[in-house]
């Protein structure tokens, strides 16, 4: 008995390994589209944090200033970090209407392009007192 089960030749025919294969490849495959959706998430995700720290710079130092003149204020730097452009606003009820007395509204607006060539912009808005 232990000399017939020795002398049968089991295992795996060439065919089997090659379906094997293939359905590996497929579930592989599937794969790749999912990896470059996650490429472009980080890479947006890490545009969005370099923004919103040019934005929160921003405010904070207009927070941090006595008065703010002249209003309505408006400034615009180009080029920050090699694709970021920084639009920055202030106004007061004198300039806006919708604005309560006694407080500055501030606007920091971040705009960039992406490495797909597609134009994002980000707006931030805060309130100092005067």
């Amino acid at each position: 008995m232990i000399r017939k089960i020795m002398n049968e030749k089991g295992g795996l025919s060439l065919l089997e390994v090659m379906v094997a294969m293939v359905i590996l490849a497929f579930g592989i495959l599937s794969l790749a589209p999912l990896i470059v959706v996650s490429m472009y998430g980080n890479s947006y995700s890490n545009d969005l944090t370099v923004a919103n720290a040019i934005a929160q710079e921003e405010i904070e130092q207009l927070k941090n200033l006595d008065a703010i003149n002249p209003l309505p204020f408006h400034t615009t730097i180009s080029n920050m970090y090699g694709k970021y452009a920084r639009n920055t606003w202030v106004n007061d009820v004198a300039s806006d209407s919708t604005i309560p007395p006694g407080v500055y509204k501030i606007k920091v607006q971040i705009t960039w392009v992406d490495h797909k060539n597609l134009s994002r912009q980000v707006d931030y808005y805060s309130y100092k007192m005067k």
